[in-house]
């Protein structure tokens, strides 16, 4: 295993320079090199004022505590360090966010220190693409907190297959909780000074239609922690497990449907188009 140790965290700049300039392939050649790299930040200070940013680009409210996916965005410095290797075998622009799941320990309080730790090793061929994990884990005082696995995939075109929609189901005896929610034109931009993450397929129209899309999209990372942020209420105690998965994107501006429902383990959640029947995304909240 390959290791990078830094005392704070690096800056990110650079390496978002680099992964915009990069010639590497889409999809892992058949000889790319086995990669096992772990890039750790020592003293991470959780600075309240960031806190507070990510919480308004987020519309959630600010607590006592982090919220569940904050420290996604303050290992980002990390994850590019890990995407702009050398040997990190694909563009990371091309990738796309499949699934997170987080694992919560313990409330982690604001204006606290943490040591980050991101690690990639693994590469999964699937039929319609490959598949890499990056763990992230923050611990203080050698205690592990949380810990985050998120799944990205790298799509391989396959003749004939249509992608499966998933639909959402709405049932009446379960439901907690059901909201319109808006996703403003601007949400990108704010999530984007926000978290550090200026991919720009959230910027702009323009730049999102560079990569094929119609029109710029939400951040996954912004419609998990809106969701999550509309479900405290109703998630689990400590320690509990958020596992989050990605369907449609999330054009902007749109409107779409939040919805809570109980489920034998703990709460089910969507985000759902302003039909309510196509899902966003989906995320099962249970005791650890």
């Amino acid at each position: 295993m390959q290791a990078q140790t830094h005392k704070k965290l690096p800056r990110s700049f650079f390496p978002y320079i680099k992964a915009v300039l990069s010639r590497k392939p889409l999809l892992a050649l058949a000889d790319s090199p086995n990669l096992d790299l772990q890039v750790i930040a020592q003293q991470v200070h959780i600075d309240a004022q960031h806190v507070q940013r990510y919480c308004d680009a987020c519309g959630i409210a600010m607590g006592e505590s982090l919220p569940p996916a904050y420290l996604h965005v303050l290992a980002m410095p990390l994850h590019m360090r890990v995407f702009t290797h050398p040997q990190f075998p694909v563009k990371v622009l091309g990738l796309v966010h499949l699934r997170n799941v987080i694992r919560q320990q313990q409330p982690i309080p604001i204006n606290g220190t943490v040591q980050l730790s991101v690690r990639y090793n693994t590469l999964r061929e699937m039929e319609n693409g490959q598949e890499y994990d990056l763990v992230t884990t923050a611990s203080m005082a050698g205690q592990t907190v949380w810990e985050e696995v998120s799944t990205m995939m790298a799509r391989r075109h396959v003749t004939g297959k249509r992608p499966v929609i998933e639909r959402a189901v709405r049932n009446e005896t379960r439901l907690l909780c059901e909201q319109n929610v808006e996703a403003t034109k601007n949400i990108g931009r704010r999530y984007a000074r926000a978290s550090g993450d200026y991919n720009p397929i959230h910027l702009f129209d323009r730049t999102a239609q560079w990569f094929s899309f119609k029109q710029m999209l939400a951040h996954g990372m912004w419609s998990l922690s809106h969701c999550i942020g509309m479900a405290q209420s109703y998630l689990p105690a400590y320690p509990y497990e958020l596992d989050g998965q990605f369907k449609l994107p999330i054009y902007l501006p749109s409107n779409f449907v939040f919805r809570a429902q109980r489920s034998d383990r703990g709460v089910d959640l969507t985000l759902s188009t302003i039909k309510g029947d196509r899902m966003h995304l989906s995320v099962q909240a249970k005791p650890l």
